[in-house]
């Protein structure tokens, strides 16, 4: 009689030792391989977002970026843009067992370092444009002051009494997080005050706001105030036309 053995645990991933060995890695560009490893779990795929990877890591994005072109450099890891629910897409990681010729990624690699350029370009506009504010979360870098680092929306999430974090809601919210762009931090964690100031808890209502917000084209936080103020002035114009308020206030 064959023997079968099954096991409840669930949420690991495979890492090769291969890519263990490999000494012209260094250990954090290991520790992230080993990361996507743990959501890659059976496949070789794995979907969290940039803004997720660097909250669980408690790490920079030029740091994880650093890293990541390490794997990417010595063949470990492909990167391909896909379209996801959220709308504007998210990141597909790849992760190779055996090191991919240089030849097959020559291409590739330009590709994503250009825009990897361009990101760091338009970080640290932001970064300058806002610095007396702080109205963007700060990159995690090693001469950063972590004092003056912006409350994420993972920790708001868990701060606020919206329950338990769980991986499926971390990655929904790193993608809404990335849709955003670099606003995406203060505008999901402004859908969750919305749902708090509405005494509304539940990650699924703070979703179909920001489903809205993003249907709108909102993009900033002033979008949203612009966005409120014109709901008020159409809900006044709306009550001066009702006759039953007329007549009440007569």
């Amino acid at each position: 009689m064959t023997e079968q053995i099954k096991t409840s645990i669930t949420g690991y991933g495979l890492v090769f030792k291969r890519v263990m060995k490999d000494t012209k890695l260094n250990i954090e560009a290991k520790a992230l391989y080993a990361y996507l490893s743990s959501y890659a779990g059976s496949d070789q795929s794995a979907f969290p977002s940039v803004e997720l990877i660097c909250h669980e890591l408690d790490i920079s994005k030029n740091r994880f970026r650093k890293y990541r072109k390490q794997l990417e450099d010595n063949g470990y890891l492909n990167i391909e843009r896909v379209k996801s629910s959220n709308l504007y897409g998210k990141n597909l990681y790849t992760l190779n067992h055996e090191p991919r010729p240089l030849q097959n990624r020559a291409v590739e690699s330009e590709a994503l370092e250009n825009r990897a350029m361009k990101n760091r370009a338009l970080e640290n506009l932001t970064t300058t444009s806002n610095s007396s504010t702080s109205n963007s979360i700060t990159n995690n870098n090693e001469t950063s002051n972590s004092s003056s680092k912006q409350q994420s929306p993972f920790d708001f999430y868990q701060s606020n009494g919206f329950g338990v974090l769980k991986p499926y809601i971390s990655e929904q919210i790193g993608a809404w997080i990335d849709d955003f762009k670099e606003n995406g931090n203060e505008i999901v964690i402004e859908a969750m005050k919305e749902a708090l100031n509405n005494n509304v808890s539940t990650w699924n209502y703070v979703n179909s706001i920001l489903k809205s917000w993003y249907n709108d084209g909102i993009k900033t936080v002033e979008d949203l105030s612009a966005r409120s103020k014109r709901r008020n002035k159409q809900e006044e114009i709306a009550d001066e036309d009702n006759p039953y308020l007329k007549y009440a206030n007569n």
